[in-house]
Formats: C-alpha cells, sequence, structure tokens
C-alpha cells in the first residue's frame, strides 16, 4: 500500500488536518517525499481542507465540550494546527461571551468559590472569564 492509498484510507474514517494526516504517514515509515507528494496531491483534489477541518473540529468541540480558551488551543494543536493558527481561529470563534456561556454550564455545579476557580483554570479558561465569573 503506497502513502495515497493509506491516506484515502484515513480520511474515509474521519477528516483530518495536514500536519496530523503528515504525522500518521510518516508513523508508518513512509518517506518524506512520498507524504509531501501525497498531502499535495490530497490538496489538489481537495480531499484535504486544513480551514474547514479545523473550523469543523472547533465548532463541535464547542458545541460538545465544556473547555475554555486555552484547552480548545490545545485540542487544535493536536490535530495538527500550529499555535498561531489555532489562536486566530479561536479569536474568530470563541468569543469571551461564549466562552463565559460555557463556564456557567460549569459553575451551576460547583458552589465553593475556589473549588470552582481552579476547576475553570483546568479546563483552560481565560483568566477574565474565571474573575467575572467569580465575582458574580
Amino acid at each position: 500500500m503506497n502513502a495515497y492509498d493509506k491516506a484515502i484510507q484515513l480520511l474515509k474514517i474521519r477528516a483530518h488536518h495536514s500536519g496530523e494526516l503528515e504525522r500518521k504517514l510518516l508513523m508508518r515509515k513512509f518517506s518524506r517525499g512520498e507524504v509531501d507528494e501525497t498531502i499535495k496531491r490530497l490538496v489538489q483534489e481537495r480531499l484535504l481542507d486544513n480551514s474547514q477541518f479545523a473550523e469543523n473540529f472547533l465548532h463541535n468541540l464547542i458545541k460538545y465540550k465544556n473547555f475554555g480558551f486555552y484547552m480548545f488551543k490545545a485540542k487544535l494543536m493536536q490535530r495538527g494546527l500550529a499555535g498561531n493558527e489555532a489562536e486566530v481561529l479561536l479569536r474568530e470563534h470563541l468569543s469571551l461571551e461564549l466562552e463565559q456561556s460555557i463556564a456557567e454550564k460549569i459553575k451551576d455545579r460547583e458552589t465553593d468559590r475556589m473549588k470552582l476557580a481552579q476547576k475553570l483554570q483546568r479546563k483552560g479558561f481565560r483568566t477574565e472569564v474565571i474573575q467575572k465569573l467569580i465575582d458574580k
């Protein structure tokens, strides 16, 4: 099986970011040149779209996970996005108000202010969101 066939097989399972797909193909001992050529071909064929993948992945994270800005950024980076790409995407799609509403869901389950602050910090919420929630 060549790198292209393996990439198609992986893409049939779920969408990938090019960085993530590259890492998986290199892990399977395909040459750097073959992997680069495969990624280039997939992009040309529109089977691999990093910006579309990133937006869809972030949308699903926001919808189904109670995380804050920094945890979302970490999750995006685990999928192959560069840190600055992840931050730009988050600034476009995760306002302080939206992050605040996600944090409110967690607040409803925690009564102790100190424990709430620690929990929100572990989940990657920005300091200003935590401070607003604690001050309420």
